[in-house]
């Protein structure tokens, strides 16, 4: 049998750390963002800090891979000498990304599966982060499939947001709008449903208060599994990001892995500056 030499594709939206980026050789394609003056790449032609700088005088709009990157990042993959491709995207229920790489996959001479993760930064992130350490175990094109899309179907991702201005003004405020309050200090938790939609699941008056839900949130999730990675992102919120992943760390010293890096542009533009998010893969 022909021996199988597995390649790691995700979007821009799924904040994976740079570090384990490059360190793994994991392949991204960027996610659009629109300015007046011109559209840019996700993380390629226009980094987090510059979006969130520019935040301050104009909201972007984001849109999906346009099929030309796509069809360029699968002739990088097929010229690195990869026969098999394990694709993880955003959530299909907030971006088109899913199908459009679902669609070149089709006509693609490698072997691809796409796995809609059914959430969005890095709670989809930590799905091609694990697949990519089952590559490392040695699993098979099969069995990591398989794994991953078990270890998805258990997952989740709860965001802290400052503000629901952003996701309303992007349109994507959805059925979060129950618990519109700016007005009384009021910070929502959001996360992603069955069919990867944002959801609100808590709320609080105050940013203190908000934080302490927000990580009994995630000790519910973890409840008494045993195997599970960790991750926390941040936008422009770096001080606060790190004050969380303090408390992961004392909290939870039995987690196989905590990762920790920034929130992707595409992400943050409907979230807005500030915005905190904590993923949980089980792994059981």
């Amino acid at each position: 049998m022909k021996e199988e030499k597995i390649a790691i594709l995700v979007d821009s939206g799924a904040d994976i750390p740079k570090e384990f980026m490059e360190q793994e050789h994991i392949y991204m394609v960027p996610i659009l963002i629109t300015f007046s003056d011109t559209t840019y790449l996700d993380r390629i032609s226009i980094s987090p800090e510059e979006v969130y700088e520019r935040m301050e005088t104009e909201i972007p709009t984001t849109a999906t891979p346009s099929g030309g990157s796509i069809q360029d990042i699968f002739e990088q993959i097929k010229a690195d000498g990869y026969t098999h491709v394990i694709s993880t995207t955003i959530s299909s229920g907030l971006s088109g990304t899913y199908n459009a790489i679902k669609t070149f996959a089709k006509t693609s001479p490698l072997k691809v599966e796409v796995i809609d993760t059914k959430s969005v930064g890095i709670g989809g992130g930590l799905a091609g982060i694990f697949a990519a350490n089952l590559i490392k175990e040695g699993n098979d094109f099969g069995e990591i499939v398989t794994k991953v899309q078990l270890a998805v179907d258990e997952s989740s991702v709860f965001f802290y947001l400052p503000t629901l201005h952003y996701l309303q003004v992007g349109g994507r405020i959805g059925r979060v709008s129950g618990i519109m309050g700016n007005l009384l200090n009021i910070k929502p938790i959001i996360s992603c449903d069955e069919n990867g939609i944002y959801y609100p699941v808590a709320k609080a008056r105050g940013e203190k208060a908000a934080l302490k839900k927000f990580l009994s949130l995630v000790d519910d999730k973890i409840g008494d599994t045993q195997h599970f990675d960790l991750a926390v992102a941040y936008g422009n919120n770096k001080p606060l990001a790190e004050s969380m992943l303090k408390e992961l760390k004392a909290n939870y010293p039995n987690a196989e892995h905590i990762y920790f890096g920034d929130v992707s542009p595409a992400l943050g533009v409907h979230a807005g500056p500030g915005v905190i998010g904590i993923g949980i893969e089980v792994l059981d």
